[in-house]
């Protein structure tokens, strides 16, 4: 089954990193994925487009400007029928807002995920684009939340879940981020310049206001005179990199866009993520996967990943003091740290396979195609026996 995922921009983002994990899978469950952004190919909006390469994507550019480029339409609908797929994905909120129509007029189904989460805005403009990004989405195959905690936001927002709407999981290559054997801790990449054997909290993030790379910095002086040595490794780009690291103490490593955040997040001692606002961290559950356990904040759907107590510890958002409260009392109990990690791998083995979520994906592409008018579904390659 061809499937065309068309997604905002090729930035930095979860998002589009779990475009390139999906495609490693997808063959499994008898998808063949390519993947264009939306926006046109400028410098600010192809971070992501080397990983994407390395996946085995073709990547590609529809090149729409903004919301209402009159050449929106047009565009889109020759990309989805020169792709020749019989099912097309929209992820992110511009994507899902004009994807799902150029699809009914290229006469495909459509998905769309939005792999953020519904808030208020203030202004009106903008009240209206999230509305409409809605509308337009739920009117596809399929409107795909990727956290409980993001659909009932949107349901406080725009009214009851229409039936299109369901929640989704995004999952994670387990086997990628397989937990260190016993024996001595594994070192991070040389060159990082991390002394060996100081205490790592990494935070695995695009750099952007949201993520509250700024509170955990706030944070930081305090740790260290309760932890010395300690390192934040903050692992990520974005705008904001300039102010933040204009802000940084001793202490933090900034490492930039990294593809080898597997080896760094089993090298590290503990995952942060001081969020303001997130739907599904991404990085989270990577954390999980590497069995290590979590600081995070209580947004969004962070609790359905982090398991206060139990695989992680949960703080309310903005606030340096219970933030680095919760980091120290982790660095220095190794045994409860220990505990919390491998139950957090339990986790993520039970709930964010990335093999379980390609299958229920290509289940639900299926289903589209049998629904769909003057079209049939499109056999699927028989999936491969997993190992155990």
């Amino acid at each position: 089954m061809r499937v065309l995922q068309i997604i905002d921009s090729f930035s930095f983002g979860g998002a589009e990193r779990l475009l390139a994990t999906l495609n490693g899978v997808a063959s499994q469950a008898g998808l063949d994925l390519t993947v264009a952004s939306l926006s046109p190919h400028t410098p600010e909006r192809t971070a992501s487009l080397p990983l994407l390469q390395a996946a085995g994507l073709r990547p590609s550019f529809v090149g729409v400007r903004k919301l209402l480029d009159p050449t929106a339409m047009p565009k889109l609908v020759s990309a989805i029928r020169e792709s020749g797929c019989d099912v097309v994905h929209a992820h992110l909120g511009t994507s899902a807002t004009l994807v799902p129509l150029a699809a009914r007029l290229a006469g495909v189904p459509c998905f769309s995920t939005l792999h953020h989460l519904p808030r208020r805005q203030p202004e009106r403009r903008d009240r209206l684009k999230s509305r409409l990004c809605i509308r337009s989405a739920e009117r596809g195959a399929g409107l795909i939340f990727v956290s409980r905690a993001a659909r009932d936001a949107a349901e406080r927002l725009h009214g009851p879940a229409r039936p299109s709407w369901t929640v989704l999981h995004n999952g994670v290559d387990l086997t990628a981020f397989e937990p260190a054997d016993h024996g001595p801790p594994p070192e991070l990449p040389a060159d990082l310049g991390v002394p060996a054997g100081v205490p790592v909290v990494s935070v695995v993030a695009a750099l952007r206001a949201a993520k509250g790379h700024e509170v955990a910095l706030r944070a930081w002086d305090e740790v260290r005179r309760r932890v010395p040595g300690a390192v934040l490794l903050i692992v990520g780009d974005g705008v904001h990199r300039a102010a933040l690291e204009s802000v940084a103490g001793d202490g933090v490593v900034f490492a930039g866009s990294r593809e080898d955040v597997p080896a760094i997040l089993r090298a590290s001692t503990l995952a942060l993520l001081p969020s303001l606002t997130e739907a599904l961290p991404t990085s989270v559950i990577e954390a999980a996967a590497a069995g290590i356990a979590t600081v995070a904040t209580t947004v969004g759907g962070t609790p359905e990943i982090v398991d206060h107590g139990r695989t992680g510890l949960l703080v309310a958002p903005g606030d340096p003091v219970p933030l680095g409260g919760a980091v120290v009392e982790l660095l220095l109990d190794p045994e409860r740290r220990a505990r919390y990690g491998s139950a957090a791998r339990r986790l993520a083995t039970e709930r964010f396979d990335l093999r379980t979520w390609a299958r229920r994906l290509a289940e639900m592409y299926d289903g589209a195609l049998n629904a769909h008018p003057h079209r049939a579904a499109v056999p699927r390659a028989p999936q491969q026996k997993e190992s155990t």
